[in-house]
């Protein structure tokens, strides 16, 4: 009986394991200029969120992601920022362009990307909107429910600038207006997303709310 019990144990943890195996993977890659040098020092953010990956004086860097990830960020102080879409690749090398300009730190994050993934608390502010103002203050708020990322996916059509689209829980939403504050765990605010979510869907953005 008891072998029959540790037998039972070992295949339960061995599927475990290959479940959560599963579900991430290493991806690695290589960032240079537009001369083929490579770059120092490039913070590697997933999602948005930044990891603590980032690049060896060869330019290499490594990490592990989710098979549910979207987007791989690399930002570098002297050469900003470039975004490419995740759809399971092993390798995604990025070359920064000749026209490449400076970015500070503090305007790298005003376009919506966290310093980190921790969750913060929030029940100070009375609504989302209050919170997302002083959260990231170079966000557009158009309208009751309309608001712009600058810089990035929003652009003109014919209704205007092109607003971002809600997701709460990975669900799309119309408005974020009935949301506690108190009850959210995590924002990310997403640029250049269209390419992850469609053409039309995410075209100007993505503002994604985690709830506790």
């Amino acid at each position: 009986m008891k072998l029959k019990t540790i037998l039972f144990s070992v295949a339960f943890l061995l599927i475990a394991a290959q479940t959560v195996f599963g579900q991430s993977k290493k991806l690695s890659g290589i960032i240079t200029d537009y001369k083929n040098k490579p770059i120092k020092n490039v913070r590697i953010f997933v999602d948005s969120t930044k990891t603590s990956a980032k690049t060896n004086k060869k330019g290499e860097y490594t990490l592990t992601v989710s098979k549910k990830n979207k987007l791989i960020t690399a930002f570098s102080k002297n050469h900003g920022v470039i975004d490419i879409e995740y759809t399971g690749q092993d390798k995604i090398n990025f070359i920064f362009p000749e026209e490449s300009k400076k970015l500070s730190k503090s305007d790298f994050y005003r376009l919506g990307y966290n310093k980190s993934a921790a969750s913060d608390n929030y029940s100070n502010y009375t609504d989302m909107y209050s919170l997302l103002k002083a959260k990231y203050p170079n966000l557009r708020f158009i309208g009751e429910d309309k608001i712009v990322i600058p810089g990035g996916g929003a652009s003109l059509s014919q209704g205007g600038l092109l607003g971002a689209a809600f997701f709460v829980n990975n669900t799309q939403v119309n408005s974020i207006r009935s949301i506690d504050p108190a009850n959210v765990k995590k924002i990310s605010v997403q640029r250049n997303t269209s390419s992850i979510y469609g053409s039309r869907v995410g075209s100007g953005g993505i503002i994604k709310i985690t709830l506790k």
